[in-house]
Parts: structure tokens; sequence; C-alpha cells
């Protein structure tokens, strides 16, 4: 028996592996926060997809990859993760502090010889957090966002089954990765496995741009939890929640094509519409 012949235009890729079992899962709290918002204290049952494209060759044990490698990081990953509170150390507008508990209830400088510990976390809007540091779980991503879980999940994995085993050995070239928080709510990173081992650990930051970013009304609390939001607070909480409302009624409007007078609508134009009898 002859080998098929290879096509004319090879694809891209022809063989991949795609594992989501049934273990492939973690309960946390979470919440995502940035300049001028912050939302509430909250919670997931996350589950997690991986998907590995390989060449158009298999091994010769007929494996792009073995399941069992892939299911046994995956599950010491999500177990990692399980139960603990996620908390993103690199936050830009999180003060995040660590300290010592002692048995007269005061604090002290945390230190390696003085356990246990309590994590502590201030908020723009002056909420504040505390959490004993044994369930947090401390991670290297700005907001604790599905998308940067894939991006952490993504190098947890690789540096497991380092890039020279799914590279070299199994000729792997893309890992993808899906972090589902809800039914029909996820996010999915893919990026390429790269040559060396130092290349493992992504730089979550980097993938997060630095545009300014108009600042949002924090429905969780009235008060002003910033500079920026001085304007977006005016009014009372029952009247920032209506603003907040009707800019995303504009904006599904006007993305779906409405026009008035030739041009996309305001929000006064939308508030007319409204209070029209």
């Amino acid at each position: 028996m002859t080998s098929p012949a290879a096509p004319s235009s090879p694809p891209k890729c022809a063989f991949e592996v795609q594992v989501a079992k049934e273990d492939f899962k973690f309960h946390a709290a979470h919440f995502v926060a940035f300049d001028g918002f912050r939302e509430p204290l909250h919670g997931h049952n996350y589950r997690v997809g991986v998907r590995l494209l390989g060449n158009r060759k298999i091994g010769p044990d007929g494996y792009l990859i073995d399941f069992g490698d892939v299911k046994r990081v995956t599950k010491e990953v999500c177990k990692k993760l399980n139960n603990h509170f996620l908390c993103p150390m690199n936050s830009n507008v999180l003060n995040i502090s660590i300290s010592t508990r002692v048995s007269n209830n005061s604090t002290t400088a945390a230190s390696e010889q003085s356990p246990p510990q309590q994590m502590t976390l201030t908020c723009q809007d002056g909420s504040i957090f505390s959490f004993p540091l044994q369930d947090v779980a401390q991670l290297p991503i700005v907001h604790a966002s599905s998308e940067e879980l894939a991006i952490y999940i993504w190098s947890q994995l690789l540096q497991h089954l380092t890039p020279s085993y799914l590279s070299v050995e199994r000729g792997i070239h893309t890992l993808e990765i899906t972090v589902t928080e809800a039914p029909g709510q996820e996010a999915k990173f893919s990026w390429p496995v790269p040559a060396d081992e130092e290349s493992a650990r992504l730089d979550v930051a980097s993938f997060v741009s630095q545009a300014a970013k108009p600042p949002a009304p924090c429905l969780v609390a009235p008060q002003v939890c910033c500079p920026d939001c001085i304007k977006v607070k005016a009014g009372t909480p029952q009247e920032i929640a209506q603003q907040a409302m009707l800019e995303r009624l504009t904006k599904a409007m006007n993305q779906a094509g409405v026009q008035w007078n030739n041009g996309p609508l305001t929000c006064q134009d939308v508030e007319q519409f409204l209070n029209t009898e």
C-alpha cells in the first residue's frame, strides 16, 4: 500500500486534538476591576478545554499527543485554582498587601516565620476585601477575566508539557485554551508553541491594550471612586444606572443601523423617543 500523495497546497494543520473532560473544571471567586469600574465579588463554575494543532503527520505511536498527558496536566492546573479567590497580582487599580495575623488580632509585616497570613485588597471605590492567604490564587494577570485566565492556563500547560516535547517530539505548533465561565459564555486563546523553554511563560500584560478607555459608571458604589468618574457619576445611583442603560440602548440601535436626521442616534434622541407619548 502506497502512502497518499501530499496535496499540492498542504494545509496548515492536518491533525488536531481537542480535550475537554468533565473534570477540567474549577470553582472560584473573582471580580474584574479597571480604572473607574469594579464588578461585585462573585463566582463561576469554570470549565477548561484544550486544543492542540499539529503537522501533517502523527507520531510513530499513532498519536498526535497522548490524551493522558494533556489530562494529567490540565487537571493539576484546575486543582490549584479550585475553591480560591482569583487575585490579579499585576492589577493597576488594586492596592494589594499581605500581612500576618497574630493572636491578639493585630497585624505585623508578613514574614515566613509568622503564619497565618492575610491578603487585603483596597479598590478605587474604597471597598476593602480581606482573604486568608491560603484561599487566594495569586495569578500573574492584570484582570481576573476569562481571557486572561486562558493566557495563564496556556502558560501553565506549556511549562508542564514543555515546548521541546510539544514542538520537537510531537510536532505540535499551536496550543489553544478555552475557558468557559457559564454555558454559552467562553473565551479562547490561541498562540504558537515556542521553540525554547524561556518563552513558555507569557506576559499577560503584553496582551492588554494600553489605549485610553473612557471611565465606566461604577454601579457598585454611588460615591466617586476616582477623579475620572466625577463627570460620569453626577446624579443619584438610580440616575447613574438609567444613564448607563440609555447609553447601551443607543449603542445597540446604532449598531443595528438606526439613523436619525441622516446621522447616528445620540442618547438625547433615544431619551426623547422614550418620553414621547
